[in-house]
């Protein structure tokens, strides 16, 4: 067995890859919001992340750890990031690797000396397993806060951003989500009466209570603290999205309600398919254009209209590795890249799929 880790600021996500007999991969999630319950709090979160899979440490052939947690503001560099989240890690994990933004895999201490080349760096593995699928490609893996755009090139991870300023700078990130992105930040107005209202700039409702209310998510995916610390039934997020707009529920009947959040998630699909027409445009200019959009994450549904806006053929990526997987993909594909590197024939199991 084959654990794989991603500590983000929001979000631990863990995966197994069993290679004793029939191949399996199975994953977790635990919403851990780092900025709240602080660093002191990494172990344990990691032990209950690993427990959610049924493993025991002491049988995994191979442990790997990537991370986005060192983003967080309650360190102040990256390097203190890095270095903090690795240090909590092995408190839990012992020895284990870390992977790099060129699909190197390290040791601890020689990560936090390259701590540039291991912050954020959890899309290099998805790129490389899109690559087993298709030579040319995009994965587009839309999270609960941000999308990853990755390409692939002749079966090459061809990403150019190697952190989040360039990779911001270039389209391949885009600070957008299925859950916790704040309404105001995607669309400064929305319908209402037949008019165009402006929102409100307060942290009223998120792109969760939208995709809650057209549907698109269930009561339980929806797994990260509401802004108002209600709860997450329908009339809750109509309630807040009421607010959007400075009003109330008696002001707005929810099928007005239900318009804004049809409005806003388009608006969602648009700046997600922007980065995938800004990565498509730079292909394009080396004489490249992939055909086939992976689309992967809490929000794949997003990142599928999104390739499809942009002419791509949308996978689900969840079609062939399960929801689970998926939505943990980051670490999904580094187990499968660990086991890789020691020699398992990852790419008959992936064939298996197709």
């Amino acid at each position: 067995m084959f654990l794989a880790l991603d500590v983000g600021g929001a979000n631990i996500k863990a995966s197994a890859f069993e290679v004793d007999g029939a191949f399996a991969l199975r994953s977790a999630k635990l919403h851990y919001p780092l900025w709240i319950r602080g660093v002191d709090g990494l172990p344990k979160a990691i032990e209950q992340t690993v427990a959610l899979l049924g493993c025991d440490l002491k049988g995994a052939s191979g442990v790997a750890l990537t991370m986005t947690a060192e983003l967080s503001d309650v360190f102040r560099d990256k390097k203190e990031g890095v270095d903090k989240v690795l240090r909590k890690a092995e408190e839990v994990l012992g020895g284990f690797k870390v992977v790099t933004n060129d699909g190197s895999l390290l040791d601890p201490d020689e990560a936090v000396n390259r701590y540039m080349d291991v912050a954020a760096a959890n899309w290099w593995c998805v790129g490389w397993l899109a690559s087993l699928l298709e030579r040319d490609c995009l994965v587009v893996d839309v999270g609960s806060t941000t999308t990853t755009i990755t390409p692939v090139v002749e079966g090459k991870v061809a990403a150019k951003g190697l952190n989040d300023v360039e990779k911001m700078t270039l389209g391949e990130i885009i600070y957008v989500g299925a859950l916790r992105t704040p309404i105001s930040s995607v669309a400064s107005i929305v319908p209402v009466n037949g008019l165009w209202c402006r929102t409100s700039s307060e942290y009223f409702a998120n792109v969760g209570d939208v995709n809650l209310v057209l549907g698109l998510l269930r009561e339980e995916e929806y797994d990260v603290a509401t802004p108002d610390g209600r709860g997450k039934s329908v009339e809750e997020c109509h309630e807040r999205l009421s607010r959007v707009v400075c009003g109330d529920r008696n002001m707005l009947k929810p099928l007005q309600t239900r318009l804004v959040a049809r409005f806003v998630y388009e608006k969602v699909v648009e700046k997600v398919s922007e980065g995938v027409l800004q990565v498509l445009s730079r292909l394009a200019s080396e004489g490249r254009y992939p055909e086939v959009g992976f689309a992967a994450g809490l929000g794949d549904f997003i990142a599928l209209d999104a390739v499809k806006r942009a002419g791509l053929r949308g996978v689900l990526l969840r079609d062939l590795l399960g929801r689970d997987n998926s939505i943990a993909l980051t670490s999904a594909s580094l187990a499968l890249y660990l086991a890789y590197k020691t020699g398992v024939d990852v790419g008959r199991w992936i064939s298996s799929l197709r």
